[in-house]
């Protein structure tokens, strides 16, 4: 997508919260000092995504910009890319009645 100029943006970068609990970013996580979250960020910065996370609690709007001191190596961003798992968190824009 970069070369042809165009941003990709991340929708619910964090699943909804139900990737926090996965071994695989949970071991990541305490590998570099990070939460799960973290770890899910910096793969999204590292892929060249946008990423907005949302949170309410200032303490996680903390941490969330926490990402910046540690970077994924080539084989833990492998081990991300293999968790996908090609499931749709929101609707299906090519089946939805607007």
């Amino acid at each position: 997508m970069a070369k042809e100029n165009i941003a990709v943006e991340a929708w619910s970068p964090l699943g909804q919260g139900k990737i926090l609990q996965h071994p695989t970013l949970i071991e990541l996580g305490k590998k570099h000092q990070k939460s799960a979250a973290q770890v899910i960020i910096r793969w999204h910065l590292q892929s060249d995504i946008i990423v907005i996370p949302k949170s309410v609690h200032e303490e996680r709007i903390q941490e969330n910009f926490d990402v910046f001191d540690f970077t994924l190596s080539e084989d833990e961003m492998a081990l991300i890319d293999g968790l996908n798992i090609n499931e749709r968190l929101g609707a299906d824009p090519d089946n939805f009645d607007f």
